[in-house]
């Protein structure tokens, strides 16, 4: 059987852990898969098409399915956040992977949790543009937490030293945890004026 795109996605994330983003390169997949670089592109034309495909398999791998009947806006939003970050922190580098790729299987976005709003009258581009402030938060602290635990529970030990130490405290999934409220709360106030206008 011939190579394949999933054969390539896989690799690619299973080198992930070893190099980091830095270091993987279509050369170094080609070396793991036993095969000469051209191959690869065959099925990828770029390192971009690929680091596309890997965001997505991460996607694919670790979201949950559809959110529980009766879960509300709040919830399934919050929930969403956390695996979305378990999702990146599964990997290393696994947030500057996901951040800025294309999903190229739009079946993995399920339902949009903000849509009883769009139904009540919101503008469905205010929803988009909410779900992206939460989006954007979690990629960005989740980029962050990564620079100072590049490897899972290894700090960086520059982060202990600096005069910013005290703003990466060892209680992360507090950190997390409190600024996604934060976010929560400015998104859905914000919502609630504008549905209210």
């Amino acid at each position: 059987m011939g190579l394949t795109r999933q054969d390539i996605v896989c690799a690619g994330l299973r080198l992930l852990n070893d190099v980091g983003l830095n270091g993987l390169t279509l050369r170094l997949i080609a070396q793991e898969l036993g095969v000469k670089a051209p191959a690869l592109y065959w099925h990828m034309k770029n390192k971009q098409e690929l680091l596309d495909e890997m965001a997505t398999q991460m996607y694919a791998d670790a979201m949950p399915g559809r959110v529980p009947e009766g879960t509300g806006e709040r919830e399934a939003l919050e929930l969403a956040s956390r695996a979305m970050r378990r999702m990146m922190l599964a990997y290393r580098d696994g947030a500057k992977v996901f951040s800025g790729t294309f999903m190229t299987d739009d079946s993995l976005l399920g339902d949009n949790p903000l849509l009883g709003r769009v139904e009540a009258g919101l503008e469905p581009y205010l929803a988009g543009r909410a779900l992206f402030t939460v989006y954007s938060y979690v990629i960005g602290f989740t980029i962050e937490e990564q620079a100072v635990y590049p490897v899972p529970g290894q700090r960086d030990p520059r982060y202990d030293v600096t005069p910013t130490a005290w703003v990466f405290d060892e209680d992360v999934e507090g950190r997390f945890g409190d600024g996604l409220t934060m976010v929560l709360d400015g998104v859905f106030a914000w919502l609630d004026d504008k549905l209210a206008t």
